[in-house]
């Protein structure tokens, strides 16, 4: 096997150069600090774990009928009896809980651009990740009912919301401390 000296190498015929440069387009060229990375990694996990969750319930709603064919699996009248459990008319709790998935699947995109944001110190992350979150929390509080959110919402949810919630606005804190000429440190200390 002969190689044509005549062909010229150039970066395209490599696929690595195009993930780095879509890397450092999404990322940016600097790595934050310590903090920022904790935070990062924690909201970038918890926000990867709803997404999936609320995708697969959406189309479990959506396949019921084939679910029904496929498996013998009765999703719709398991779902239509938890609504009449929650107090809701036979019909209207599975549109709705098919409403809230689609509408959290939306949601849980914008916390993923606002932890990008969170991992590039931008001051929109905030917006990004707690104004989604708290329209999530307030859908299943108020669109599929309070009882459904104490009784249906799992503790690890709830946990995982709070923690979501805590990390970003005491981040949000210590990056405004940290532009006022202070350390973006717990302890007040540079790295």
């Amino acid at each position: 096997m002969t190689v044509d000296k005549d062909v010229k190498i150039t970066k395209f015929q490599s696929p690595i150069p195009i993930v780095i440069t879509l890397r450092n387009l999404i990322f940016g060229k600097t790595k934050p600090d310590i903090y920022t990375l904790i935070t990062f990694y924690i909201n970038l996990i918890i926000g990867s774990i709803f997404p999936i969750w609320n995708g697969i319930s959406y189309f479990a709603i959506l396949s019921k009928d084939l679910i029904w064919a496929q498996k013998g699996i009765p999703v719709q009248q398991i779902i239509e009896n938890r609504g009449s459990a929650l107090g809701f008319t036979p019909g209207d709790f599975i549109s709705r809980l098919h409403t809230f998935h689609g509408i959290a699947i939306i949601c849980w995109i914008l916390v993923f651009i606002g932890v990008i944001l969170l991992y590039r110190k931008r001051r929109l992350f905030l917006y990004f990740i707690l104004g989604p979150v708290i329209f999530f929390l307030g859908m299943n509080v108020f669109y599929l009912s309070f009882k459904y959110f104490i009784e249906d919402t799992t503790m690890f949810d709830k946990i995982a919301l709070l923690v979501m919630i805590t990390s970003v606005v005491l981040h949000g804190y210590l990056m405004k401390n940290e532009r006022h000429g202070g350390s973006i440190s717990f302890f007040g200390e540079a790295e």
